[in-house]
């Protein structure tokens, strides 16, 4: 018994994921619920990340230079740096995907004798492509023995 592509497709798990209609009103809705979420998230993360620059600390504590590090037990804002690191670590976490920052990086051209190497192995990848070309063309028939062919009188 034999089966369709379209079965096979299905028991490797293969379907195509189904096309739905969504109205224009819904899409935008749902772009600006995100510019929303994304813009007030950057809010939470830049006055979160204030209000630990405000934060007072003892002197020879490793937080005050260090994020991840925590008070000593006399700082006397250990309590609202806490709280100010739980914010802002929800609020990274939370935030919608950016690509702006790899956006925003410099861009550094390839030097010249990568280009060349690039442009070097272009040139003999198109040679072998003609080498397989021309040893794919078939030859033409042989002519046929006038003898061989039937007299149509």
């Amino acid at each position: 018994m034999t089966t369709t592509v379209k079965q096979q497709q299905h028991l490797m798990g293969r379907d195509p994921e189904p096309k739905v209609q969504v109205d224009a009103r819904t899409w935008t809705g749902t772009k600006l619920a995100l510019w929303r979420s994304k813009v007030a998230w950057d809010i939470v993360a830049r006055q979160a990340a204030e209000i630990l620059g405000r934060c007072k600390h003892m002197t020879g504590c490793p937080a005050e230079s260090v994020e991840t590090e925590g008070c000593l037990p006399d700082c006397p804002d250990r309590e609202f740096r806490m709280s100010a690191l739980v914010i802002l670590n929800a609020a990274r976490q939370s935030a919608p995907v950016s690509a702006s920052k790899l956006a925003q990086q410099p861009y550094m051209p390839p030097s010249r004798e990568f280009f060349s190497d690039v442009v070097a192995e272009l040139a003999a990848c198109q040679a072998e492509l003609e080498a397989f070309r021309a040893a794919a063309t078939l030859p033409p028939p042989p002519p046929q023995d006038p003898q061989l062919e039937e007299n149509p009188s």
